[in-house]
């Protein structure tokens, strides 16, 4: 999943749970439970830097989406808003060098970082073009269920 979608499903976890104990964590494995789902990779045939350009641009609004919901619409609770997205959009950074540089991630050794980017690879089972579908039906999904929750 993008982490628009990523940060939009952490700001739901937040309103939804409202105690950090809870939320903060959940919103953490949400980032795994999201990524079950077909998505979208990023790819755009044939356009490597335009697909860089994607990546940041989905970071840039990320950060935007949370700093709206969480400063304009969740009043005492913007900080635990803004904490739940960006721990949903965290197990991503681990391929940075990957979608930022094309540099190859290894996932091969014994590490607890190898082993996360094994499991991570392994759930996500779809990543097409027909993703991007979903991945847009998850985000309108994810804002309304965050206005429903919000108080």
């Amino acid at each position: 999943m993008t982490g628009l979608n990523h940060a939009a499903t952490g700001a739901v976890v937040a309103v939804v749970f409202k105690e950090p104990f809870i939320a903060l964590p959940a919103a953490l494995m949400s980032h795994f439970v999201v990524d079950s789902l077909p998505h979208w990779n990023y790819w755009v045939p044939g356009q490597k830097h335009f697909r860089q350009w994607v990546i940041f641009s989905d970071m840039l609004f990320s950060l935007v989406l949370l700093a709206t919901l969480g400063l304009g619409l969740a009043g005492d609770n913007w900080w635990l808003v803004i904490a739940c997205g960006l721990l949903a959009i965290l197990p991503d950074m681990m391929w940075l060098p990957y979608l930022i540089l094309g540099r190859k991630t290894p996932a091969g050794g014994k590490s607890l970082l190898h082993r996360l980017r094994r499991f991570h690879l392994k759930i996500q089972w779809s990543e097409t073009s027909f993703g991007l579908a979903i991945e847009l039906l998850w985000l309108a999904t994810m804002l309304q269920l965050f206005l429903l929750f919000v108080d």
